[in-house]
C-alpha cells in the first residue's frame, strides 16, 4: 500500500536488519518534458565541449592527436564504469523510489567515489602495464598515471549528478554534468600547445579532476542542508546489490560501443583510430539526444511505482510507452540531421579525415535503434527489473568482442563500423523484447509517435518561452 502524503513527509527512524525500511515515495513534481529538455541541455553541452576539444587538438596535433584524445575519453569513462559498480544507477533508482535520503545519497556518493576510485586507479594502471605494448601502446607511463590519478574525481563527476536527477533538480543536474567536459575544453588544448600529446593527455586528466572537484563541492553543500534529509538513511553497501546487477548491463552496453577503439588502435594505429573515433562521436549524437529521456524515465518510473496505486504491473506503462515514442521521434529526426554533419566533418577536422562520411553511414541505422533501446532499458530498470538489464549485457557482450577481434585485424575501421552497427541492432532487439514483456505495453502504442506527442513539444516550447519572458520581466 502506498504511503500517504503525511507519512511520506516523516523521516524514517532507525531501521533494524530484520525489518527493511519502507519507501518514502513521492509523486513526480515536474513535467516529464521539462526534465528531458533540461537534462538534454547538460548532455548536449557536454557533447559539444568534448567535440570542440577534439577539433582543437586535431588542429594542433592532427589525426594522431584526435585519436589519442578519443582513447583518453574511453579510458576515463570505461574506468569510471568499471570502478563505479553501478552506483550511479543505484543512486538514481533508490533516491527516486524514496528508498534513500538524498542527503545520505550525496554523502554516500562521495565516500563511494574515494573507496572505489583509489583501488580502481591502481587496478587501471596495472591493466595499462599489461597492455602497454598492444592496445595501450599510444600512452606513456606518465599519460596513464595522469588518467588513473583523475579516476576518483571522474567517479565524483559520474555518480553525484544522479542525486539531483532523482530529486528532479534538473538545472543542477545539467550544470554538474557539464562541469568536467567544460574544464577539459579549457585545459586540454592548452596542454597540447605547451606539451604536445603528453600535455594534451595531462590536460584531459586535469579537466576531469576540476569537474570532479566542482561536483564534490556541490555534494558537500547539498548534504549540509536540512531539506534534503527526507527519506531513510542507508549506507553505500545497502545500495550496492541493485547497482551491481544494473552495472553489468551498463558496462556491457558501453563496451559494445567502445572496445573497437582499442582493438583498432592496436592493429591500425592512432591515425585510423582518430578518424573512426570522430565518426563514432558524431553518430553518437543520435543516442545522446535520447539519453535524457532514459535519464529522466528511470527515477520517474521508480517514483511512480513506489507511490502508484492500482495494478502494479501497468501503473507506469503509460509514461514508459510515451518515453519510448518520444525516443523514436528524437532518434529518427537526429539520424537524418547527422547525415549532413558527416558530410562537412572532413572540412572541420582537417586533412586526413575524409573517410568520416562513409563510416558514418554504416553506423547511423544501428545508433538510431540503440537510442530507443536505452530508453527501454531505463524504463524496465526503473521498475526494479535489473536482472533483465543484466541479461541484455550478458547476451550481447561476448558476441560483440569476438566479432571485433575477428573482423578488425583485416577489415580495419570499415569492419569495426559494420560490427558496431550489428551490435547495436542486437542490443536493441533484446531490449525491446524485455521491455514489452515487462511493461506489457503494445508495440504500436510504444513505437509509433502520435499527433499528441508532437503537441507535447509545442506546449513545452510555449512553457519555456513563458518562463523566459517571466524571468526577463523580473530583471
Amino acid at each position: 500500500m502506498a504511503a500517504s502524503p503525511e507519512q511520506a513527509r516523516i523521516p524514517a527512524g532507525p531501521v533494524s536488519v530484520a525489518e527493511p525500511p519502507e519507501p518514502a515515495p513521492r509523486a513526480p513534481a515536474r513535467a516529464f518534458g521539462t526534465g528531458a529538455v533540461l537534462a538534454s541541455a547538460g548532455l548536449i553541452a557536454s557533447f559539444g565541449a568534448l567535440g570542440l576539444n577534439s577539433i582543437a587538438v586535431a588542429r594542433i596535433e592532427g589525426p594522431d592527436g584526435a585519436g589519442l584524445v578519443a582513447l583518453c575519453t574511453q579510458v576515463v569513462v570505461i574506468a569510471a564504469f568499471v570502478a563505479g559498480v553501478g552506483m550511479r544507477t543505484s543512486v538514481t533508482y533508490r533516491v527516486g523510489a524514496g528508498l534513500w535520503s538524498p542527503r545520505s545519497a550525496a554523502r554516500g556518493a562521495l565516500r563511494a567515489s574515494i573507496a572505489l576510485g583509489v583501488p580502481g586507479a591502481a587496478l587501471g594502471f596495472g591493466v595499462y602495464l599489461l597492455l602497454r605494448h598492444s592496445a595501450m601502446s599510444e600512452f606513456s607511463p606518465l599519460m596513464a598515471a595522469s588518467l588513473m590519478g583523475a579516476l576518483p574525481f571522474a567517479l565524483v563527476w559520474w555518480i553525484v549528478p544522479a542525486v539531483p536527477l532523482a530529486c528532479e533538480r534538473f538545472e543542477e543536474y545539467a550544470l554538474l554534468t557539464v562541469a568536467a567536459p567544460a574544464a577539459v575544453l579549457l585545459i586540454c588544448p592548452a596542454g597540447a600547445l605547451v606539451g604536445g600529446k603528453t600535455g594534451a593527455v595531462i590536460g584531459f586528466a586535469a579537466g576531469f579532476a576540476v569537474g570532479g572537484a566542482v561536483n564534490a563541492a556541490w555534494a558537500r553543500r547539498f548534504a549540509r542542508r536540512q531539506a534534503p534529509g527526507h527519506g531513510p538513511d542507508q549506507g553505500v553497501r545497502e545500495a550496492g546489490g541493485f547497482g551491481i546487477r544494473a552495472w553489468v548491463n551498463d558496462l556491457f552496453q558501453f563496451i559494445n560501443v567502445r572496445p573497437d577503439l582499442f582493438i583498432l588502435s592496436a592493429y591500425w594505429g592512432a591515425a585510423d583510430t582518430g578518424v573512426y573515433a570522430v565518426t563514432i562521436s558524431i553518430t553518437s549524437l543520435v543516442w545522446i539526444l535520447s539519453q535524457p529521456l532514459a535519464s529522466v524515465v528511470l527515477p520517474r518510473t521508480a517514483s511512480l511505482d513506489a507511490a502508484g496505486t492500482g495494478d502494479p504491473l501497468n501503473a507506469a506503462s503509460g509514461p514508459q510507452a510515451s518515453a519510448v515514442r518520444h525516443a523514436v521521434l528524437v532518434c529518427a529526426l537526429t539520424a537524418l540531421a547527422v547525415v549532413p554533419m558527416l558530410a562537412i566533418a572532413p572540412f572541420v577536422w582537417g586533412p586526413g579525415f575524409g573517410r568520416i562520411p562513409e563510416l558514418g553511414l554504416i553506423v547511423v541505422p544501428g545508433v538510431a535503434l540503440l537510442g530507443v533501446a536505452r530508453v527501454m532499458v531505463a524504463a524496465f530498470t526503473g521498475r526494479g527489473a535489473a536482472n533483465h538489464a543484466l541479461l541484455v549485457g550478458l547476451a550481447s557482450f561476448p558476441l560483440t568482442v569476438i566479432a571485433y577481434l575477428l573482423v578488425i585485424p583485416d577489415g580495419g575501421d570499415t569492419g569495426a563500423a559494420v560490427v558496431s552497427c550489428g551490435s547495436y541492432v542486437l542490443v536493441s532487439v533484446l531490449s525491446a523484447l524485455l521491455f514489452f514483456r515487462t511493461t506489457r505495453a503494445g508495440a504500436r502504442d510504444s513505437l509509433l509517435p502520435r499527433r499528441a506527442d508532437l503537441d507535447d513539444y509545442v506546449r513545452l516550447a510555449r512553457r519555456i518561452k513563458g518562463g523566459l519572458l517571466a524571468r526577463s520581466g523580473r530583471l
